[in-house]
């Protein structure tokens, strides 16, 4: 029997910006903690005429935020693990991507995470935890939310993020 539920949630892509944007904002309820065990930031392009900038790199941070979530879409994270004999159970945690709306309403606060991408099309990079006592630790009631900014603007770019964690 497993000692957790596994998850990986995907934020689609989302518009890259020379300004701090919203990508992926999660919640915890008052009775879930969910454990952080994979960050992965991806850069792409969204058509053949995708033009990144040279020289340039998109930074990823999962913070703290404050405020009250609005716009976006809601995502499903996937059970990837810890399935019980009736199936697949639901994440207790819930999730807004800004691939179909900007997430507004939020105030960034205390930074836990940080990614730096190269930015051209096709990168990625990558912190895994699994396994190490090192997860990020959010806590019940948490309000989180990745973050992007590119240094440069490009053009028909978009950035995405995968979390895996455990519930």
């Amino acid at each position: 029997m497993a000692m957790f539920r596994s998850y990986e949630i995907d934020s689609k892509g989302v518009a890259m910006a020379a300004s701090a944007t919203p990508v992926l904002y999660f919640a915890t309820t008052a009775t879930n903690d969910m454990h952080i065990t994979r960050f992965r930031a991806i850069v792409e392009g969204v058509s053949s005429s995708s033009a990144p900038p040279t020289n340039a790199s998109v930074i990823f941070t999962v913070n703290l935020v404050t405020g009250t979530v609005a716009g976006g879409g809601a995502v499903t994270a996937e059970q990837r693990a810890g399935f019980s004999p009736s199936g697949a159970l639901a994440a207790n945690t819930a999730f807004t991507s800004a691939n179909a709306a900007a997430i507004t309403g939020l105030t960034q606060s205390t930074q836990i995470a940080i990614l730096e991408v190269h930015y051209a099309t096709g990168a990625w990079e990558e912190d895994a935890w699994e396994n190490t006592g090192q997860e990020l630790d959010i806590p019940p009631s948490g309000h989180y939310c990745v973050y992007m900014i590119a240094s440069q603007a490009g053009t028909a770019c978009n950035g995405r993020t995968v979390l895996k964690f455990t519930e």
